[in-house]
């Protein structure tokens, strides 16, 4: 059975005799690390299933986006996905909630998977997901945060179908105005948003909590 080494040797051989200038050999084990040092996220794609962007543009941002390096940057980094207006316009008995459950989907997403988008579906950024943090206790920690979205989404689509939240129902094709019924019900979904943001509070403590307005 033919060395590594004297394998390489035949290959770089046949090379030359086509005119192959320059030829370098890897290993499958090799190959392997030079992916992990440099590309990780192929890794990712092709064997945990993680999907990569499809426009130009996107795969470029990917390429280009800074990684965080340790849990605490990755935490500061996560406290993006809430400075959006989901986490802190109050919701009154008369609200703009149309994008409401699209925003909580979107940063379920971002913690779970890593790929963060704006409201419009483009790719804002590839972030490291929950699965990525070193420490047990914080993938733990962020993981409720998952679950305390879900638990908010679940209860939107609960009113939703029961009638407590629905449209007007106005002519305008435009309007974009939600009533409770009964007006208290909006309450509980304050109620949950606020504990979507203490618990992620609970797990990196430097989280200012929105005030709202």
């Amino acid at each position: 059975m033919q060395s590594l080494r004297q394998m390489r040797d035949k290959i770089r051989k046949h090379g030359k005799s086509l005119g192959v200038r320059e030829c370098d050999i890897w290993a499958g084990a090799e190959f392997e690390e030079f992916l992990r040092k440099g590309a990780e996220s192929l890794l990712k794609r092709f064997f945990d299933g993680e999907p990569f962007p499809d426009a130009p543009q996107d795969l470029k941002k990917l390429a280009q986006s800074a990684q965080p390096v340790n849990d605490d940057e990755v935490l500061a980094l996560y406290t993006k996905l809430f400075d959006r207006p989901a986490f802190y316009t109050p919701i009154h008995c008369e609200s703009n909630l149309e994008d409401f459950k699209q925003a909580i989907t979107d940063t379920i997403q971002a913690l779970g998977t890593g790929i963060w988008k704006a409201r419009d579906g483009h790719l804002i950024d590839r972030i490291p997901s929950r699965h990525d943090l070193k420490s047990d206790t914080l993938r733990m920690k962020i993981q409720a945060v998952e679950k305390t979205l879900s638990r908010l989404r679940a209860k939107y689509d609960e009113m939703t179908r029961s009638g407590v939240l629905k449209h007007c129902q106005c002519d305008n094709p435009n309007c974009h105005t939600y009533f409770f019924n009964p007006s208290d019900a909006a309450r509980e979904l304050e109620r949950l948003r606020h504990d979507v943001l203490t618990t992620f509070r609970d797990a990196y403590p430097d989280f200012h909590l929105p005030s709202g307005w």
